[in-house]
């Protein structure tokens, strides 16, 4: 005996038409490019259902636990209480009357959007009516700067070029990603560094540092200024190549920036 199943139920035709569910979809996957999570698993669901769709497995079983769906022979079926909630938005309402009110003068400069947070620092985001630019800032009594990035660029960026604007992102690339070259001493005091090929070797002499590149034979002196902020071989290695390498940033600013980026990953927005 040939054993039948039976077959998956046709979409009853729900108050919120299948082309709008579907728009709202497509919206909510465009969104989700920018928030891990735009919408909850009920709403997605009960929209793919309306659009004639199949849940997935996440949203059934959060359509089922709101009591939004039952199952039919293992297939999900909308219940009137969840035709009720499609209909909900879709029935006439009167427009509100709204009180008169003067139209209110666009305030100078941008206007606040978002605060960025980045690690233990956050960072006030602003834009402008109708312009893409925007511009930031650290504290609400700081100035805003204008950022190069906008919000096409995504926020990944936005955060990598705050990173690299608000903090000392060469040096830090410099710190970060050097390494000590192991080699004989020959003179008490000097160490060699390597860069990715760069190679530098530096002379302690107190409070002075010399520094020779590879393949130079003149030490120079760096200027005390440049190390007055750091203490410690490594740290004072890596200020005084950044202060006496001029060209530094056009060697390796684009390796600088995809590590900025990499450091802006685990950015948090927060929509004002």
């Amino acid at each position: 005996m040939t054993e039948r199943f039976a077959p998956a139920p046709t979409f009853a035709e729900t108050a919120l038409p299948c082309a709008t569910a579907q728009r709202l979809l497509a919206l909510i996957d465009a969104i989700g490019e920018y928030d891990s999570r735009p919408a909850s698993h009920s709403l997605t669901g009960l929209l793919r259902l309306a659009a004639g769709s199949q849940p997935t497995l996440a949203e059934r079983t959060s359509l089922q636990i709101a009591g939004l769906v039952e199952l039919d022979h293992g297939h999900p079926v909308i219940t009137a209480e969840g035709l009720a909630v499609l209909a909900c938005e879709t029935e006439s309402r009167p427009e509100p009357v709204l009180p008169f009110s003067h139209p209110i003068e666009p305030a100078e400069g941008p206007s606040l959007i978002a605060r960025l947070k980045i690690g233990a620092s956050t960072y006030e985001i602003a834009g402008w009516p109708d312009s893409d630019a925007l511009a930031f800032r650290t504290d609400p009594a700081s100035p805003w700067r204008e950022l190069e990035a906008d919000l096409a660029a995504g926020w990944s960026e936005i955060a990598a070029e705050i990173l690299q604007r608000t903090r000392n992102a060469l040096e830090e690339y410099v710190r970060m990603h050097m390494i000590r070259r192991r080699e004989d001493q020959e003179v008490e005091g000097e160490s060699g560094f390597d860069l990715y090929g760069l190679g530098w070797e530096v002379r302690d002499l107190g409070n002075d540092i010399l520094l020779r590149l590879d393949g130079e034979g003149t030490w120079h002196q760096v200027n005390a200024s440049a190390l007055s902020h750091v203490a410690g071989m490594r740290e004072r290695a890596a200020a005084a190549l950044v202060a006496q390498v001029r060209d530094l940033r056009e060697r390796i600013g684009d390796d600088v920036h995809a590590w900025a980026k990499r450091l802006a990953a685990g950015a948090l927005v927060e929509p004002v």
